[in-house]
């Protein structure tokens, strides 16, 4: 039987996904410019593919990224996570390894300090391509830790990959913060998958987690 805590992280990274994903949809392909802090919450309710990937444990054909987390959050083995993760590519590799330490409650500072100085924000938006969302990921990483925090930066910065930023900050920092999640301001506005979407999720990434 899965560890209490184990669950919890696994919820929360679950959830965070959804809800970061539902604050990047409205902006997706706008100017950081267009995107105000007191406009950041409009449009916020639906989720999309990132959600519905990592519901399904990251399946054959889901977003590379989203595969990413599935495989941080259920393989605790570095070597074991890395090999998995190699075919989607290194960004995957990355990804997977900040869902994992992040799942273990461990700061995720010390993954990304050592290259602090490559990890500047995207002031022009952020591509929809797999190093510029990790990039942007690395920087909005490196300066925050609470997920509320961390998806608004995050979603400030706009352009086409966007939705797919917020996700994957609101997975790896809902992880490793599980019951901030329950704070963040525009879950009640977010159509979060409920409790029939969620058990199975959670139960199939912590017997993952725990072979």
């Amino acid at each position: 039987m899965a560890r209490a805590d184990l669950t919890d992280a696994l919820r929360g990274g679950l959830l965070g996904v959804a809800v970061g994903e539902a604050l990047g949809l409205p902006w997706v392909g706008r100017a950081p410019r267009e995107i105000k802090r007191d406009r950041v919450l409009e449009g916020v309710g639906p989720t999309g593919a990132m959600t519905a990937a990592v519901l399904g444990a990251g399946g054959a054909g889901d977003p590379p990224l989203a595969a990413a987390l599935a495989i941080g959050w259920g393989e605790a083995d570095p070597r074991a996570r890395r090999v998995a993760a190699l075919s989607l590519g290194f960004s995957a590799v990355v990804v997977a390894d900040l869902a994992s330490a992040a799942l273990d409650g461990k700061p995720l500072h010390h993954l990304v300090t050592d290259h602090a100085e490559d990890w500047t924000p995207p002031f022009h938006g952020v591509a929809h391509d797999g190093r510029a969302v990790v990039d942007a990921l690395m920087a909005v990483l490196y300066r925050h830790d609470d997920p509320s925090e961390g998806m608004r930066a995050a979603v400030r910065l706009g352009g086409g990959g966007v939705a797919l930023l917020t996700a994957l900050v609101g997975g790896i920092l809902g992880g490793r913060r599980p019951t901030a999640i329950a704070r963040v301001p525009w879950l009640a506005r977010t159509a979060v998958p409920d409790d029939a979407a969620l058990a199975p999720a959670v139960a199939a990434l912590a017997a993952r987690r725990q072979v």
